[in-house]
Formats: C-alpha cells, sequence, structure tokens
C-alpha cells in the first residue's frame, strides 16, 4: 500500500478556505497609490464601495485628464474636470496632466467663437487650480487652442520639478510670453510646437538656475543666443530659426539636434568645454555653406561620444573634412545611414582625424535599387591608424559591400586580430 501524497487531503480533514485581504484594510497611501493608476474618471467611481472610499478619491496625488477618455461629449467632459478639480480643492498633487487637442472626434470649432472662448477660459482655470496644488510634473498637451494664453502662475510655479508643454501654436507668439519666471526647483522643461522670441526664451534661462534638461520639438525659434550655467543635455528637434544661435552653456554635456541645422537655422557652440556627447542628424544640408558649420565642428574637440546621421550630415563631412580638426578626445564614433562603400574614404577621412577612437558603429544602408550593381566612388586606400581602437559594430540592411568595408577598416589597426567585430541587422 502506497502511503499518501502528503499535497492530499483525506476526506476526514476539513476544507481549507482562502479569502483574499479586503482592500479596505490597506493604509490609505497603499490605496491612493493604487488609485493613482486608474484614469480619474473610474477612480471617482470607488466613492460607492464603502464609506472609507467615499472622498478617498478627493486626495489622489496624479491626475490625467485625457480627452479621448470620455466617448460622450465634449461638455461632459469639461464637467467631469470642473467638479473633480473644485471637490478636491488643494489637497496635494504630484502630477498633473491635461490632454486635450482640438481636433478628431471631439471639435472644439465647429461651435462658435463664443464657446471656443469659453474652452480656452476653461483650461486656463483648471491650469491655474492644479498649480495651486503645487505639483511637482506638469504635462499640457492643448493642440489646437489657437487663443490659449497660459496662466502666469505656470511660470511662478515653485513646486514644478519636471514642465512639458505641448500647444501647436506656432502663429500664436502671445501663447507663452511670461514677463517673468521663478521656476527654482524645475529641471526637466519640454517645449514643443512653440514660438519662442528673444526674450522669452532667456527670460525662462534666468528664472530656472536648476535646469538641466531642456528638449525644444518643432519649435519657431525667434532668439540669437541661449545662455545657462546650469544646464547639462540640450536637444533640439526638427526646430527652425534665423540666423546663427549661439550657444553658451559651460557645464552642457550633451547636444543632440535632430534636423534642426538646416536652411538658415546655424549653431555656434561659443562657450561649452564640459560637452562630451554629441549627435547630428538631419535629412538635408543647405547648399548656401557658411562658416558656421566650419566653427560647429570645430567646437567638438572636447567631445568623447559622437554620432552623425542622415544625408546632410554626409554632404556637409564632404565640405568641411579637409579643414577638420582632430578630434583626440573622441572614443566612440557612430556614422554613417547610407552607402559606406560608396562613401569610404569620407569615412577614412574622418578616422584620419580620431587617433584614439575606441569603438566604431557604421550604419550601413540600403542600396536604393536593390540586386542591382552600385558604381563605386571610394578606394578605400587612404591610409589611418586607430592605435585604440577595440570594437567595430556594423548594422546593415543590405550585406553588399559590408566585409569591403571591414577589411579595410582592420587593415588600419595596429591590433587588427584583437578588435571585436559585432554585426546585426535592422
Amino acid at each position: 500500500m502506497e502511503p499518501p501524497n502528503k499535497h492530499t487531503r483525506s476526506n476526514d480533514e476539513p476544507a481549507t478556505s482562502y479569502s483574499f485581504p479586503d482592500l479596505s484594510t490597506l493604509p490609505e497611501p497603499v490605496l491612493l497609490h493604487i488609485l493613482s493608476f486608474m484614469n480619474p474618471k473610474e477612480a471617482v467611481q470607488t466613492c460607492i464601495l464603502s464609506k472609507r472610499w467615499r472622498n478617498l478619491w478627493t486626495f489622489i496625488p496624479s491626475l490625467n485628464f485625457e480627452h479621448f477618455f470620455f466617448r460622450d461629449t465634449t461638455a461632459a467632459f469639461v464637467h467631469f474636470v470642473a467638479n473633480m478639480l473644485y471637490f478636491r480643492g488643494a489637497s496635494k498633487l504630484d502630477t498633473f496632466r491635461l490632454c486635450w487637442h482640438v481636433g478628431g472626434q471631439h471639435q472644439v470649432s465647429e461651435y462658435g467663437d463664443e464657446i471656443c472662448e469659453i474652452h480656452v477660459s476653461n483650461a486656463s482655470s483648471w491650469i491655474f487650480s492644479a498649480l495651486s496644488c503645487k505639483p511637482l510634473v506638469s504635462t499640457l498637451d492643448l493642440r489646437g487652442f489657437t487663443n490659449l494664453k497660459l496662466p502666469h502662475a505656470l511660470f511662478t510655479c515653485t513646486s514644478l520639478e519636471q514642465l512639458d508643454l505641448k500647444l501647436s501654436n506656432r502663429d500664436n507668439e502671445e501663447t507663452i510670453g511670461p514677463k517673468y519666471v521663478n521656476l527654482p526647483n524645475l529641471k526637466k522643461l519640454k517645449l514643443s510646437v512653440l514660438t519662442l522670441k528673444d526674450p522669452v526664451m532667456q527670460r525662462i534661462l534666468w528664472g530656472c538656475p536648476l535646469l538641466e534638461e531642456l528638449s525644444l520639438s518643432e519649435c519657431l525659434l525667434k532668439f540669437s543666443e541661449m545662455k545657462s550655467d546650469c544646464l547639462r543635455h540640450l536637444t533640439m528637434k526638427s526646430c527652425q530659426g534665423y540666423g546663427v544661435l549661439e550657444i553658451f552653456m559651460p557645464s552642457l554635456l550633451s547636444l543632440d539636434l535632430k534636423n534642426s541645422w538646416s536652411g538658415v537655422n546655424k549653431l555656434s557652440l561659443k562657450n561649452t568645454p564640459s560637452l562630451v556627447k554629441v549627435f547630428v542628424s538631419y535629412e538635408y544640408f543647405d547648399e548656401e555653406f557658411s562658416s558656421s558649420e566650419f566653427e560647429f565642428f570645430n567646437s567638438l574637440t572636447t567631445v568623447t561620444d559622437l554620432e552623425l546621421f542622415d544625408t546632410g550630415v554626409k554632404d556637409l563631412l564632404e565640405k568641411i573634412i579637409p579643414n577638420c580638426p582632430v578630434f583626440d578626445n573622441l572614443k566612440r564614433l557612430t556614422f554613417g545611414k547610407w552607402l559606406i562603400n560608396e562613401k569610404l574614404d569620407l569615412l577614412c577621412q574622418l578616422l584620419q582625424r580620431t587617433p584614439n577612437l575606441e569603438k566604431l558603429t557604421i550604419v550601413h544602408k540600403k542600396p536604393a535599387r536593390p540586386g542591382k550593381a552600385e558604381k563605386k566612388c571610394a578606394t578605400g586606400q587612404i591610409p589611418f591608424k586607430c592605435k585604440q581602437l577595440k570594437a567595430i559594430e556594423i548594422k546593415y540592411s543590405d550585406p553588399s559591400g559590408v566585409h569591403e568595408v571591414v577589411d579595410i577598416l582592420l587593415r588600419n589597426t595596429s591590433h587588427g586580430e584583437r578588435v571585436r567585430i559585432d554585426f546585426s541587422c535592422f
């Protein structure tokens, strides 16, 4: 007779009952943390659970008002947000997010001008109410409100540490135009689809003494210089401007440029001695070549990580490479997103100026006409020596010409047999 299994229950043993703990027994901070993951409409509905839950939603530390959560009318959205902010009063708020787009399913423009003005007034009053709760993080995505003018309290909120503004009002210069800025604890700022004039941008930088990260996306830049002693990371994506933009930022560590350095918008790094990481990517190169491009690359001698992408950068390098400085501090270089085997001489010329390079990443683009032999204009005979090179990473969408590139690179290293080579297909 086999011994009974210790995991089986005999008929004489009572059944063990399992029950889940009552959520209401959890501490209030835990319950509020759980409610913060719900959208506000769901959080308010928990008031019917018990007496303890009746007013709990009024203390939620995170509010996320997104118009598309409300499948009914715009009027219902306005009514709900106004009432929730009213009933929660001035209880502490960590995060406030308001996402209300004019367009799509809910059109403000389908009403008359008077109704549109009411909605603009609603948005401004909600922002003001939320700021009175001293939030740490605020995101305002109000695309399409052409007459919106942000409340002055937004630029004097001493509790804010992160602020993200996306307003799509590049035609309305008055949307963001504070006369006074005092954001003593702000560390991250992101501005999208805005017109930024000269005194406004500098006023913002002066009024944020702890600002470390600044991101400008799809903005129209109407200023000639940016000065900040504390800024460490600057990103500019698809921005347009006029003339030469001069950067004075002694603490700047990284600069990220995506399609923001073409046409009449030029950059000049005047005081960036701490700069170590630069990413440059844009599709089109301005044929009206100016000295600012030379000055820009001459300012990168302190950089240890450099990424150069897209055809605009390639065209630019072809013009300035003969006068490029030697990048003694450069350790990691990412290069390409075009047919490397056709522009191999350009790469070799650049490697002549990177004697201490340790890692090289190449992005090899797929030929425009797959299967058809491409005319090669590179010889690969330009000598260079990368004595410190330890790793080569090649990313490709088409393998043609890849091994040719590797052979030439290894031929110009002093210890080619010890260089690690990684391949990846994208």
